[in-house]
């Protein structure tokens, strides 16, 4: 069996453990929970636009428009969060357009 990673929702305590059954928190004594690998609902999500990037020479200016939203020093923006990402893209009048796929051929026989 592959050990997995419970963390305890209260404590943010994590711990590996290979067992089937859910353990409690060494701490609080609450049941943990598995990770999920997801990320971003366990707020582990980090994006770095380069298509958003800014010249760093606006850096000072773009932090007193958006203090919330951190900008690195070549001018990349980085994200902590989906809802800071969609806030930040609707206040600027970007547009976040869904990625196209390629329609499915057709076989003429």
């Amino acid at each position: 069996m592959k050990a997995r990673i419970q963390i305890c929702e209260r404590c943010r305590i994590s711990e590996k453990s290979r067992a089937e059954r859910r353990i409690k928190c060494p701490v609080c004594g609450k049941y943990m929970v598995w990770k999920s690998g997801i990320g971003i609902a366990n707020g582990d999500y980090n994006h770095y636009s380069e298509s958003m990037a800014i010249n760093p020479s606006q850096i000072a200016e773009h932090k007193a428009a958006f203090p919330n939203v951190d900008v690195l020093p070549d001018g990349r923006i980085h994200f902590t969060s989906v809802k800071q990402q969609e806030r930040y893209v609707d206040k600027c009048g970007f547009h976040k357009h869904v990625k196209k796929s390629k329609p499915r051929s057709v076989r003429i026989a």
